[in-house]
């Protein structure tokens, strides 16, 4: 899993224009989650913690899905702390729906239609998803692809503390 998070993590970097951005480092593996760091000259460090689908549950037979996490960022020259997202390996359908459910509680996020794969959590509840990641054992991200399929994701938080805690050393 690792190596796959490290490959995925260096095309989100890219993908957000962090072009200058050196490919990411580890800083620990921590059971379901790893952490990482990189440096590039207009934000300086960004730190993150990631961890990818335990499962995946979908509501009808699909071809393909493009690779697929979870992640909680922090670039502390940007005042950006703990923002979290997941990058689902599909484009969501229009108008659609993206919930995050920790332990039987919801939370929503929020994508940018054209931006296409990624969603964010709400800022005003992003502390509180961050809380409850940290206190909970599961939790899923549900959401729709743009044909139409419901798809349910879900992760272990075992170790995201841990990972979060690394996150918070590297980049204060």
């Amino acid at each position: 899993m690792k190596p796959r998070i490290l490959l995925l993590a260096g095309a989100l970097i890219a993908s957000t224009s962090w072009a200058a951005a050196q490919a990411p480092t580890s800083i620990g593996t921590f059971k379901a989650w790893n952490a990482y760091v990189s440096n590039d000259d207009a934000n300086g460090k960004t730190c993150f913690a990631a961890s990818q689908p335990t499962n995946s549950k979908y509501s009808r037979s699909i071809s393909s899905r493009g690779d697929t996490f979870f992640m909680i960022t922090s670039i502390p020259t940007k005042s950006i702390r703990n923002e979290a997202s997941t990058i689902i390996g599909f484009p969501f359908k229009a108008g659609s729906d993206v919930t995050v459910n920790v332990d039987g509680t919801d939370f929503k996020m929020f994508f940018n239609d054209a931006a296409g794969e990624t969603a964010w959590s709400v800022p005003d509840t992003e502390p509180t998803l961050i809380e409850a990641m940290k206190k909970g054992s599961k939790m899923t991200v549900s959401s729709m692809s743009g044909r139409g399929t419901e798809v349910t994701d879900s992760y272990s938080l075992s170790g995201v503390t841990a990972a979060l805690d690394a996150v918070t050393k590297e980049c204060p």
